[in-house]
């Protein structure tokens, strides 16, 4: 399903209403870029978008298989991002997850969102509202997605750890531990973590990358710190160990140190370095 198509020139929108297909060629052509997003399209409406933009098959294909993990990968000449979307169902205590995918082209940019994805209808509007940011090209709109995906994230992180200190008042409280509550939670934590860690290697990918440079500055800091800020928090579990082995036994002590593996998943103090210098103060980490 088409949600919006618009043309963007000088930093602003053309029309006030949806580009037709039939007119994406011309409005190329007049320079600027076009917008197009989708939510969740059949097989015939992205063979349709593919003739329209010039997609090449492999990439078409790619946007239609949802993906374990976050990737970067150009099909002649035209940049396609991957990344995971995440919710957290408390009810369940489960994290749902979905994709969006991001065809970045100078003329052209493309976002498929797929499952529970965020919505990028605020993303669109926001950026309307900043037209030197749209001034930059498509690749304002890649990093902007980036920056909303990121923000999903926080939510997740903050209620697995809500259920994780939930638990921890019932271990500590002489109950009978929840074993099955734990390994499942430990579960949806490392689950979690490897659906979303290798956007680290997309994002620091996307920085190098030519097109990308023109918005880099004012997005791309931004998206790298919130993976960092959610990925990188060193001594959480540590702390809970040292807990558990002065005031449990044998037995209580294995449980709660599940519930330390749930944190070091969360929040893991060690990510693999790009051998790039900081900028800004952030550390860009490279492919694991």
């Amino acid at each position: 399903m088409i949600v919006d198509c618009a043309h963007y020139k000088d930093g602003h929108r053309t029309d006030e209403g949806k580009v037709p297909l039939a007119e994406i060629a011309d409005r190329c052509a007049q320079g600027g870029f076009v917008w197009l997003g989708l939510f969740e399209p059949g097989a015939e409406e992205l063979a349709q978008v593919r003739e329209t933009f010039g997609l090449h098959e492999l990439a078409v294909e790619d946007a239609l298989t949802l993906h374990r993990h976050p990737k970067l990968v150009t099909y002649d000449g035209v940049q396609l991002v991957i990344m995971r979307t995440a919710r957290y169902d408390d009810e369940e205590e489960e994290v749902d997850f979905g994709e969006i995918s991001v065809f970045v082209a100078p003329t052209f940019v493309i976002t498929v969102r797929q499952g529970v994805a965020a919505d990028l209808i605020g993303v669109r509007q926001q950026l309307e509202e900043r037209p030197e940011l749209l001034a930059a090209g498509s690749s304002s709109v890649l990093w902007s997605v980036l920056d909303a995906v990121v923000d999903t994230y926080a939510p997740v992180v903050l209620e697995v750890e809500r259920d994780v200190d939930d638990i921890e008042a019932t271990v500590f409280s002489g109950a009978i531990a929840p074993t099955e509550r734990i390994y499942s939670l430990r579960g949806e934590a490392t689950g979690f973590y490897r659906a979303v860690h290798p956007l680290l290697a997309v994002v620091s990918a996307v920085e190098q990358s030519a097109p990308a440079r023109a918005h880099q500055p004012q997005v791309g800091g931004v998206v790298v710190l919130g993976l960092e800020v959610l990925l990188v928090r060193p001594g959480g579990a540590r702390h809970l160990r040292q807990g558990v082995q002065i005031r449990q036994g044998h037995a209580r002590r294995r449980v709660v140190l599940d519930l330390g593996l749930v944190r070091i998943h969360c929040h893991p103090g060690v990510l693999p370095p790009s051998g790039r210098p900081m900028r800004r103060g952030i550390r860009n980490c490279g492919k694991s």
